[in-house]
This record gives C-alpha cells, structure tokens and sequence, in this order.
C-alpha cells in the first residue's frame, strides 16, 4: 500500500527499523534494516521507521511529519510521553508562511481517548505554552488568508510585533556581534561587522582610560600583577609563634597574565580581548593584556559596555529590520533568534502567513468577517462571552474585519508587559479593522476581566506600547463589562491611544488605581 500511496517502488534503506533483537527483516522484495534511533536524523533517506518502544522512550522525533501507534494505552504517562515528544518536533513550523507544510500528525487509534484529550489540556495549561495548535484530526484545520480581505493584509507592512523568550537571554555584546556578522554575509551591510567591531574597541579604550582617570588602574594592576607575603614561625622550642613583620611582594608570572587574559576573553566574548591586543600591538603585550583584565573586573565598566552594546543592537536591527524581512525563511529565522535572545524587548514587523492552524471546538460558533477563513469562506471559533459581545459590538459598528489573536503562535501580535521586575508578554484577544479616507486603521481590543492579578501591570504594558507605537495602530484598549447608569451592562474602554489615558496609566502600582481610572476615563462605544 505504501508503494501504491508513493507511485514507486520503495528504495533500499528507506524503510528501516529499531527492532534490537532483529538484523535486516525482508518484507517481499522489501529489506528493512535495523537503525539506532539516534542515527535516523542524519539518514536523510530514511522515510519510513517501524519502532517497538523507542518513539515514546527514546527519541524526539527531529524531523518526522506522520506518526501512528497501533499500541493500546490508557496510562496517563505513556501518552503524556508521545505527545511530547510529537510537540518538540524541532523541524515543524519550519515554514512560516504555510501553516498547513508544519503540520505533525499522530494517529493514536488504540489509545483513550478522554485519557489523551486530559493530556493535551494539561499540555496547554503548563507555563511553557506549546506554540503550535494541537487537537483531534476533527479539532484542528489550516485557514487560509480570506481573499475578501488581500488589501487589508496589503496594508499591514508598518505594523509591529514583538517576540520574547526569557530562556535564551545572552549577553548584549555576543548578541551585537552576531547580529553585525550576519549582516555582513547576507550583504545588507557590508561594513557592518567591521563597523560594530571598531565601536566596540573604541568603547573599551574609553572605560579603561576612566579607570585610569580616576586613579585605581594602579591599585588593580597591582592586585593583578604581585601579591604580599609574610613569614610567620613557629618554634618547637618555646611553642610559640614569631611573625616577621617584613612583607614581601610577589610578581605573579607571564603565564598566570595569559591565563587571567583568556578568562578575561570569555567575559567579553567573540575573541574581543585578541581583536583589542591585536588594535594595540605596538605597545608591550603585558600591558595591553593586564588592561583587558583590569576591564572584565570592573563591574560598573562592564554594565556600561553591555548598555552600549544593548543600544547598538537595537538600533542595528531597526535600521536594516525592514531588509532583513525580504530574505528567504531560513535566514530571517537565524535574524528572529538573535532578536528572541535579546534581554530588550524589540520591536519587529507584524507579519501574517498565508495560512494558520486553528482549533475548532465543539462549543465554537461561526463568525463572520475574519481575516482567515475555511475553503469555504467560514470562519468559526470559541470565543469567551466578553470576547464574543466585543467583537459583535465591532461588526455592528461597522469593522471591516478582525483577527483573533493566539496566544503564543509564530504569526501572533505580542506586546511586553512587566510583572515583579521581570518581562513577559500579553497577547491580546482581538485585532479589529476599520477604515476611514486615509485607508484601514488596525485596532488592538483586550477584553480583561477586573478580578484578575495582572489587570495593572498589563494596563501598563499597554500603556508603554502606545506611547511607542501611536501612530501604527488605532484605538489600543482595555476592556471591562460593567453596569451603567442605565442599570444595564455595557462595554467600557480604557483607550491608551489617548495621551491623557495612557499617561495616567503608566505610572499606576495596583489594581485599585486602574479601577479609579476605569471610573474616570473609560468610555462606551456602543
């Protein structure tokens, strides 16, 4: 059947398996051999893999699209173990603009069902939010751009997004220099490592001539360079210890520099301690080498140095963001990962695929006038009660059309907030669509209930990214259903698009100040 599917005979190692107890195994005219799981990633020939227990045991599955276990499971673990290993597929998504090439499909027709469908909600509500759509071969489809719609999603090159993983956090110096190389070898800019190399040599010759101003370049060199010894003795004779106040200095060796020197040069990273030797080869190569050291171990000079990198990186990327988008998947996926590594949140364009996934529920209604849709022109979802009485508000008033925002997917529309001091991000429910004489205006609406913990600190987010991103977006607002003077419930909106909202929202500290700023500011659109 398999031949039949393919329209050819099957070529030899094609089809392998992990069997330890069995060498070649010969199926007709078919020689499957035995394999180690670990090999099957670099034999690119492999197409098909009969396994025993290594799929679920052994194996991550790095670049495989279909996978069926004619086992029967209803254990809870045994399950929770093949899912996740089919979700850390690496290869899947590979492609961001056709959702429907990233698809991984698993075919469990022996397993539990309610059992299975426990562990792909536990999957989702675990803090690490998996990024792609997971459901039943009924649940989950591939939308397509709605055509009705192609000048809208033409209208969207000056929108931004931003990307955050507090995972892969590096250090701003190693991030600049990558980002410079890169540039470089995809000929953006040709000068760019070259350029962002010298700025940084330039940077360290200015902290270290600040040490050295402010006089404790010596007291350093000397630490660095010779250490104090004393004599202390003790005599067998009158059991008493004599210490000999006299101290000698000590000069360390110039091998004990060297290895100083190379400990130095992985607190800078990207042989940046030999391109700053290399800048001062004229001079004695002690003294250049104990002035690296001397470097590294300051820590104020370091915090500004990695600020300085910070503050070229972004302002690298934001020069050449918009070339950067013209290159083909792979190499703006290498640009993504260096942005992702960032501890700066930074803005990047908002950019759509051709196609989504998406996951239909049995409580989802059908919408109209969404961006995607199915072939048939449909679209339908589940949506929260405020979520849905918004976005019918929105129709009524005239929308052209709307997205809804996922959480946590390549495509999706996500804004920094801060929570304790550190970073994380927001991925509000509805982008809506209006247009006016100037074209189509893109608003982004948070449906967010007052009960929850993160209402201020999301406001605040909010807040921040309107003050950066006014003039790429409409009405940028937060959204509560309350009771109004009419003694009936209606949507009110808290507009951070509004200077005079958004400023005082900024400076808020709890829950309580936004409900006083609710009170005050917040308006009815319907």
């Amino acid at each position: 059947m398999l031949e039949e599917a393919m329209g050819r005979k099957l070529l030899p190692g094609e089809v392998v398996h992990t069997f330890n107890d069995y060498g070649t195994i010969k199926v007709r005219d078919v020689e499957i051999h035995q394999i180690e799981a670990s090999r099957i990633e670099d034999e690119e020939n492999v197409k098909v893999v009969f396994f025993k227990m290594n799929l679920s045991t052994g194996w991550d599955c790095p670049r495989a699209e279909t996978m069926m276990s004619f086992r029967s499971a209803q254990d809870y673990t045994y399950i929770a173990q093949l899912l996740g290993r089919m979700i850390r597929t690496p290869l899947a998504r590979r492609i961001a603009s056709d959702a429907e090439l990233n698809n991984v499909s698993l075919f469990l027709p022996y397993f539990d069902k309610d059992t299975v469908k426990n562990v792909v909600n536990a999957l989702h509500d675990s803090e690490s939010v998996m990024p792609t759509e997971t459901g039943t071969n009924k649940e989950l489809i591939t939308l397509g751009r709605n055509l009705a719609y192609s000048d809208v999603f033409d209208s969207m090159d000056k929108l931004i997004t931003y990307r955050l993983d507090s995972s892969r956090k590096q250090a701003p110096l190693k991030l600049l220099i990558h980002l410079s190389r890169a540039l470089t070898m995809d000929g953006i800019d040709l000068e760019a490592q070259k350029t962002v190399k010298k700025a940084i040599l330039s940077k360290m010759d200015e902290e270290i001539a600040r040490i050295k101003e402010s006089g404790e370049f010596d007291k350093r060199v000397a630490s660095i360079t010779g250490f104090a010894l004393n004599t202390l003795t003790f005599d067998y004779g009158d059991n008493v210890y004599s210490f000999d106040e006299a101290t000698q200095t000590m000069k360390v060796t110039e091998f004990d520099i060297s290895r100083h020197f190379e400990q130095a040069g992985k607190i800078l990273g990207e042989g940046l301690h030999k391109e700053y030797w290399i800048r001062h080869s004229t001079r004695d190569h002690i003294e250049v080498k104990i002035e690296v050291i001397v470097l590294t171990s300051d820590t104020d000079a370091m915090e500004r140095i990695n600020a300085f990198a910070e503050e070229k990186f972004i302002s690298l990327y934001e020069n050449n963001k918009r070339n950067i988008a013209r290159l083909n998947e792979a190499r703006k996926n290498i640009y993504e990962r260096l942005i992702n590594a960032s501890a700066q949140p930074i803005a990047i364009p908002w950019v759509l695929p051709d196609s989504i996934d998406f996951s239909v529920s049995d409580n989802s209604i059908k919408i109209e006038r969404h961006l995607y849709c199915s072939e048939d022109g449909t679209f339908q979802a589940s949506l929260n009660p405020w979520e849905r009485g918004v976005i019918e508000e929105e129709l009524k008033n005239g929308a052209v059309c709307w997205l809804r925002n996922l959480d946590r997917k390549k495509w999706s529309l996500e804004i920094p907030y801060e929570v304790g001091g550190v970073t994380t991000s927001m991925f509000p429910d509805l982008v809506v669509v209006r247009a006016d004489a100037q074209g189509y205006i893109f608003d982004i609406l948070e449906p967010h209930d007052s009960s929850r913990k993160d209402n201020y600190p999301k406001a605040v987010g909010l807040a921040k990214f309107a003050e950066k991103h006014w003039d790429k977006f409409g009405r940028i607002q937060l959204i509560r259903l309350k009771k109004g003077v009419d003694g009936r419930e209606h949507f009110y909106r808290l507009d951070m698009a509004k200077a005079t909202v958004r400023n005082k929202v900024r400076g808020i500290t709890s829950n309580e100040e936004l409900d006083r700023i609710f009170d005050t500011d917040a308006e009815r659109e319907d």
